[in-house]
């Protein structure tokens, strides 16, 4: 199983696709805390609270990871790459399974990219303005590990949603339709909390509080866990069942 991880992740540092989605989110969180910062008053970045707020642009790696995770099950599948996959390793599930470790593994270093950048970017507007830094706190780094723990069930659940569809352009289109439009129609019947977007993102950014439009944040965590085992095993099912042509 570990050869099979390498092989995933070797798949992926000899790809661009790590390259331009690191871009991605780097250029997302400049725009993000950019924003942020100036449109708020020295006083106000001041506050220990609205600091955090710059550095949850860092979230935006967990969408960026679920589109990783996709591309790692349906992309092959894009390419026609499934047929050598599957002649060097027969057993399918062990397949997927190494699939779901190497792109939550990565997805979790989407993450630090993205909060290594939102940090740097924060700490030189703070600069800029000459307001003091709590960015050394205790929840920050709360914070911080939430949204590890996030990038690497979004990408997770990505590999299941990929697993299940199969095709690249349709999973991604319709993960962006179900967070655009499915998820905030849930609001209608108080079940929005509940939704697989939302739950990744009180992970991202509940870490260490709570809040009344988003879960706790290990309830959160257990359903995102919940989400990406019964996609991940509906997409070890249907795989197994699937002819490749």
């Amino acid at each position: 199983m570990t050869r099979l991880v390498r092989a995933e992740l070797l798949k992926l540092m000899t790809t661009r696709i790590l390259l331009w989605l690191g871009l991605l989110i780097l250029g997302l969180v400049t725009l993000i805390v950019s924003v942020t910062a100036g449109n708020n008053s020295t006083d106000e970045l001041a506050q220990a609270a609205r600091q955090r707020d710059l550095l949850t642009a860092s979230a935006i790696s967990a969408l960026v990871a679920l589109i990783l995770g996709i591309v790692v099950t349906a992309g092959e599948y894009a390419h026609g790459t499934v047929n050598q996959t599957f002649l060097v390793t027969p057993v399918r599930f062990r397949v997927i399974g190494a699939k779901l470790v190497a792109a939550a593994l990565v997805g979790l270093g989407l993450a630090f990219v993205a909060e290594v950048g939102a940090y740097a970017l924060a700490a030189l507007w703070l600069a800029g303005k000459s307001a003091p830094s709590h960015l050394a706190s205790h929840d920050t780094l709360q914070l911080f590990a939430g949204t590890l723990i996030a990038g690497a069930i979004a990408a997770a659940i990505g590999v299941g949603l990929g697993a299940v569809l199969r095709r690249q352009t349709g999973a991604i289109v319709l993960a962006l339709i179900w967070l655009l439009v499915g998820e905030p129609l849930l609001a209608i019947g108080s079940a929005q909390p509940y939704a697989p977007g939302h739950a990744i993102a009180a992970v991202a950014v509940n870490a260490g509080r709570g809040s009344g439009e988003l879960l706790h944040f290990w309830p959160a965590v257990l359903l995102g866990l919940a989400y990406a085992t019964v996609l991940g095993l509906l997409g070890i099912w249907l795989v197994e069942r699937s002819d490749v042509t």
